[in-house]
């Protein structure tokens, strides 16, 4: 068995190696051209003032607020580089507002590259979503302003970033989250203390690993770090107090990454997806969680002692901080309601009544593909999720030029910004989305919907009996899963992958909602 193992690893390393050579071959002259200085964006931090802690902003209905994207430095690992942050801090300042809120955002672009703000999973007015063709008419250029006009209808965490070259924007450290409560809600569910978790991570070696103006590299897999972060630090740490349950909302800011989160030793109740609760709680040990994607999860620390937080999955075993918990005494002790997993009889009764639209016919199609130059698609066994980069040399190498990620829609064979669908307001769509295995790089992929909200039906035909809306799900590898889509909102919007290389690299339809 080891041996077979052994065989199957240096048969892909040999493969990598000669396939990477010739692409080098290919590429020699292109590949001179990297080097000119004028294609390649600034990593000066000379001038450049230091990132500060996010600040919690209340927003009440009708406020104004003013979120400027500027350029700062951080100490990451013992580096000082440049980054960008909203209002000087990374992640930007945690917006909270309640259910119902309208708001303005005054933006103002000081960085030195296009921008917008996308306000992901939120269902507003499209015109305000950030998305420069469909509803922003043009991009919010260095030094200029413009105004969102915010809607929050729904509860939970959501999450804030440019819609322009993401994979440079979001990488260098401009996301924040929205906070959206319901007194209801609280009510119903008391916690000691109330923490958003954003998980990233970055690319940091001796070659600064650049990022080129013209195009996306890392664009085979997406740009993996090598440095892991919460809230936009590399050592993260807090203190609790013994008997103390936190809620914890956790979001997913990396361009590629899927995390599988975990604390040993502490008890962790799942709460809320996306975009609301699940119909009744569940126990986990550990959580998936794709680029985009949020969850709401409940901790319970009964022991003192130092809890380690982890990425760990079947590769790896990572550190991503740290929590301490003391001695002392609680105001409150939530401990007896925590032990009880609860239902939501509201989100249950209301997923009751759209269960007539559960084993509706398929409405769309989708295949996830891809077309390049190089066939990874034999490289041993499949995973389902593709945790580290396994080929860094040739995926640094793969630009958006060289690479087109695919949606397919299965009925018309049009791909990606050539499918245009119109949906109805008011009516359900299940959408089917397989993940093909024998494209040339399987991996996995997270599709996220603008502007609406659906619901994971069904899993490789396993059904889902825990309900939860949500914009952004993950595709495994060969998986296929079916949504049942709810067009809501009106306007244009878009559907992509939220690998930010990928979208980079074309992997985009658009849709209609009349």
């Amino acid at each position: 068995m080891h041996a077979n193992k052994f065989l199957v690893l240096l048969f892909g390393l040999l493969t990598e190696f000669f396939a990477f050579s010739q692409m080098e071959n290919m590429q020699h002259n292109y590949n001179l051209n990297l080097v000119n200085k004028d294609e390649v964006f600034s990593n000066a931090t000379e001038g450049l003032p230091f990132v500060r802690n996010a600040q919690v902003i209340k927003l009440k209905n009708g406020q104004n607020y003013t979120l400027i994207a500027k350029q700062v430095k951080q100490n990451i690992n013992g580096k000082i580089i440049k980054r960008f942050a909203y209002n000087g801090s990374i992640p930007g300042p945690i917006i909270e507002v309640q259910k119902g809120s309208k708001v303005k955002i005054k933006f103002i672009n000081q960085t030195e590259v296009d921008q917008t703000l996308h306000s992901h999973g939120l269902r507003l007015n499209y015109l305000f979503d950030g998305t420069v063709g469909l509803g922003q008419k043009a991009p919010v250029r260095p030094g200029e302003t413009f105004e969102y006009e915010l809607y929050f209808p729904d509860t939970g965490v959501f999450f804030y970033h440019p819609h322009i070259r993401e994979d440079y924007a979001q990488d260098m450290g401009l996301y924040g989250n929205y906070l959206v409560n319901s007194n209801k809600q609280n009510n119903v569910i008391p916690v000691n203390k109330m923490v958003p978790i954003n998980l990233d991570d970055i690319l940091l070696t001796d070659t600064n690993n650049p990022y080129y103006k013209g195009y996306a590299n890392y664009a085979a897999m997406g740009r993996f770090g090598n440095i892991m972060l919460i809230n936009g630090v590399d050592n993260y740490k807090e203190n609790f107090t013994k008997g103390e349950i936190i809620r914890f909302f956790i979001t997913n800011s990396a361009n590629t990454r899927t995390f599988n989160f975990n604390i040993p030793g502490a008890k962790m109740k799942l709460i809320a997806a996306d975009m609301s609760p699940f119909e009744k709680q569940e126990w986990i040990e550990s959580l998936i969680i794709a680029p985009s994607e949020r969850y709401i999860v409940d901790v319970y620390f009964k022991d003192k002692g130092i809890y380690k937080i982890l990425n760990s999955n079947s590769e790896t075993k990572t550190q991503l901080g740290l929590i301490e918990v003391l001695e002392g005494k609680l105001d409150n002790s939530f401990v007896e309601d925590f032990m009880v997993l609860h239902a939501d009889t509201t989100h249950k009764n209301e997923m009751q009544k759209l269960s007539k639209h559960f084993n509706k016919k398929v409405d769309k199609n989708l295949i996830i593909s891809v077309d390049m130059k190089m066939d990874h698609s034999q490289h041993g066994e499949l995973p389902e999720i593709e945790w580290e980069d396994n080929m860094p040399k040739m995926n640094e190498h793969m630009t958006s030029k060289d690479v087109a990620w695919l949606l397919i829609d299965k009925e018309t064979n049009k791909k990606n910004m050539d499918v245009f669908w119109s949906f109805k307001k008011g009516q359900y769509y299940k959408i089917k989305i397989f993940n093909d295995p024998k494209s040339k790089h399987p991996m996995q992929h997270p599709i996220h919907f603008h502007g609406q909200r659906f619901l994971v039906l069904t899993d490789n035909k396993v059904k889902n009996n825990n309900l939860a809306w949500k914009d952004t799900v993950l595709v495994k590898t060969g998986h296929t899963v079916e949504i049942l889509l709810e067009a809501s909102n009106i306007g244009k919007w878009m559907s992509h992958c939220h690998i930010a290389e990928h979208l980079s690299s074309g992997m985009a339809i658009g849709f209609s909602v009349e």
